[in-house]
């Protein structure tokens, strides 16, 4: 039986305000959490199901889990109202580790040269953020950094009374955006990526003196945030072969090990056929639905039917 399914019980350590209806929540817990992992909080009376929030910070030798929440509804309201010392119950960690394994590996692999701050990845690592999903972009990156240190953050926010101070983290590396203008760059966070895209390109002329352009330097992104904003990167990503892009998922769930199907998301599946002659192969696309809890919450932004 899945570990995870039993019932942790742990006492507040910290629970406070950093933006906004915005929470900051650290508990003790049993088990080591990785980036991308979640766990799921017991909120009775308010609610009856647990709620998932996505790990924003693990301390391994403390064995201190932190989550960033903010208040949408009467669960998460609940946990703002709870108190240092108070008992918290949870379930964790979830999620597909081996996934976010696995890319690390890729990149860490493909890194170009070593300089006094450590291995530079061929690839631009860019982390994109909008709304509450800075909190699956704080842990993931205080990993990277460990072996890659050429990383970028962008983390885009409606207001500046929404926004978390990044620098509070360990995070100096920020390009902030609120969609009035009020902190950092006026615009939509994807708006402001694609403009440093397009700095990064390079215009070259070819026999009939015309200006091409090509992508320049490969750029492996991680996101997390709204789906109209993750909507919005996919195209980016469709329009420029640089980029790898992989996004955290969210989405209400209830078991937290695939058994119940409640968080599933529409993805590409590619069937292959070769034709008589057996030299043509043909590739048909259809879809398949697959489990934010299990399956993810890490998937390749190209594989998502948003």
């Amino acid at each position: 039986m899945n570990k995870n399914i039993f019932v942790q019980k742990s006492k507040v350590i910290k629970n406070s305000s950093i933006s906004r209806d915005t929470f900051l929540l650290k508990f003790f817990s049993r088990e080591k959490f990785y980036p991308t992992q979640f766990l799921m909080i017991d909120v009775y009376p308010k609610k009856f199901l647990l709620k998932p929030f996505t790990v924003a910070d693990y301390d391994e030798k403390r064995n201190i889990v932190s989550i960033i929440y903010r208040i949408i509804g009467e669960g998460t309201r609940f946990l703002a109202e709870k108190k240092v010392g108070e008992k918290i119950s949870f379930l964790g960690p979830f999620g597909n580790v081996e996934k976010i394994e696995k890319i690390k590996e890729s990149l860490i692999s493909n890194k170009d040269y070593f300089n006094s701050e450590g291995w530079v990845s061929k690839s631009k690592i860019i982390l994109l953020a909008g709304g509450s999903g800075i909190a699956s972009i704080i842990y993931l990156y205080k990993w990277l950094s460990k072996k890659i240190n050429n990383i970028k953050v962008f983390y885009g926010e409606s207001d500046n009374k929404f926004v978390v101070d990044l620098k509070k983290f360990g995070i100096n590396n920020v390009v902030y955006t609120t969609d009035n203008g009020s902190c950092g760059k006026k615009g939509f966070v994807t708006g402001i990526f694609l403009q440093e895209v397009k700095k990064l390109k390079l215009a070259k002329k070819n026999k009939f003196n015309l200006h091409i352009i090509q992508d320049s330097q490969p750029i492996t992104i991680f996101s997390c945030g709204p789906k109209a904003m993750l909507k919005s990167l996919q195209q980016i990503v469709k329009e420029h072969k640089n980029i790898k892009c992989y996004v955290l998922l969210e989405e209400y769930m209830c078991c937290g090990v695939g058994l119940c199907r409640g968080c599933v998301v529409k993805t590409v599946r590619s069937k292959v056929k070769i034709n008589s002659d057996e030299k043509l192969i043909l590739r048909e696309k259809s879809f398949e639905y697959k489990s934010v809890c299990k399956d993810g919450p890490v998937f390749d932004i190209n594989e998502v039917i948003f």
